[in-house]
Order: C-alpha cells, then sequence, then structure tokens
C-alpha cells in the first residue's frame, strides 16, 4: 500500500469556510428529511441559522486526513483506491462525531437531537450502521462534485475580502451558539427548538 501526499498548507480561513459548506449541506439535508416526514417545516438542529456545525467539524477533520494522510493517490498493487479510501474516512469520521456530538448535547446540554434505536446496528440509538453509510456516500459524492465548484466560487473572491467575510461569519455563528445554549440551558421554556426531539437533564441523562 502506498500513497502520495503533498503536503498542503490550507489557510484557516479556508477551512472555516469549509466548515461553514458542510455544516449548511448538513441542516439542508436534516431539515428537508424531517420536514416531509412530519408534513411540517422543521429547523432541524441546535442554533437557530442554517446550519449544523457537526456536519463541519466533521468535514473539516476529515480535510485535514485526506490532504495530509490520504492524498492524490493511494494505491494497492498500483490500483488507485482514494475513492474507496475517502468513502470509508468519511464514514469513520462522521460515526465517531455522531456518536461523540450525542453523549455532548444530551449530558452536556439536557437535549436529544436524535434517535436510531429502531434501526438495524445501531448503538444506543445514537449511530446506525444506515446513517453511517448515507453519511459516507453523501460525503463522498459532496466532495467530488460539489466541493470543488464551491471552491471555484470562493476563488472568485480576493483573499483578504475572504478573511474579512469569514470573520463576519465566524462572529455570526459564535452569537448564535451562545444565544442558543443560553435558551436551551437557562430558557428551555421560553424559546421553541423543533430540532431538539426530547429534553433532559444532566442528572437524569446520568440514571
Amino acid at each position: 500500500m502506498s500513497s502520495s501526499v503533498k503536503r498542503t498548507n490550507i489557510p484557516l480561513h479556508i477551512y472555516f469556510f469549509l466548515f461553514m459548506l458542510y455544516s449548511f449541506i448538513g441542516w439542508i439535508y436534516e431539515t428537508v428529511l424531517f420536514s416531509v416526514q412530519d408534513h411540517a417545516f422543521i429547523n432541524r438542529g441546535f442554533n437557530f441559522g442554517p446550519y449544523i456545525p457537526i456536519y463541519g467539524f466533521g468535514a473539516v477533520i476529515i480535510m485535514y486526513m485526506i490532504v495530509n494522510i490520504i492524498g492524490d493517490q493511494y494505491k494497492i498493487r498500483k490500483v488507485n483506491i482514494r475513492p474507496l479510501a475517502v468513502f470509508l474516512l468519511i464514514g469513520f469520521i462522521s460515526t465517531i462525531a455522531e456518536l461523540l456530538a450525542s453523549y455532548i448535547m444530551e449530558y452536556g446540554f439536557g437535549v436529544i437531537m436524535w434517535d436510531y434505536s429502531g434501526y438495524w446496528l445501531n448503538f444506543q440509538g445514537r449511530i446506525a450502521f444506515r446513517t453511517s453509510f448515507i453519511f459516507a456516500a453523501g460525503g463522498a459524492f459532496f466532495f467530488y462534485a460539489v466541493q470543488p465548484l464551491a471552491k471555484k466560487l470562493l476563488d472568485t473572491i480576493l483573499p483578504p475580502r475572504q478573511k474579512q467575510l469569514a470573520k463576519i461569519l465566524f462572529c455570526v455563528v459564535a452569537v448564535d451558539f451562545i444565544v442558543s445554549v443560553i435558551t436551551t440551558v437557562w430558557f428551555p421554556d421560553m424559546v421553541d427548538h423543533p430540532g431538539v426531539i426530547a429534553k433532559t437533564t444532566p442528572a437524569t441523562a446520568a440514571e
């Protein structure tokens, strides 16, 4: 097995745009899915804005590993299996991220955002084979088909403007996150979060 890795120093603001892109894609995916199931608009996610950070964090970790570990080619006996490696990496990282996020949301914020108890090969309703496969397949598709287009669009903006835009978006997301935490933890009955399927308390969750 061999890989061709060219070290690429990706600027921090590019990683942030990657985070925002996949956070938005994740929000679209879940919002459409749950809205169709419930026959009503469901703003999925913990935040108020149209993004789900777990998708963004997962994408950043995956991109870093692709650039620094897998590289441009990943071969076994001269056969390039890079697409397969990308698929498996996305499935693995997204599964771990979803598992950790479920614990953080339940034990840290007292909310349950998803429950896969009825799915085949699930673990405590937190992760399941079906969702992991969907994340892997969807992630690979967006990596090869959508991300390059987004990169071309971003390249039309001068780097200084990119950094300014990244700072503005970061401030918006930070404020949104702070407000979401405050309303969920301290004022849970004042603001409705449609993306939350159940609420609990750290004490209850630990039992």
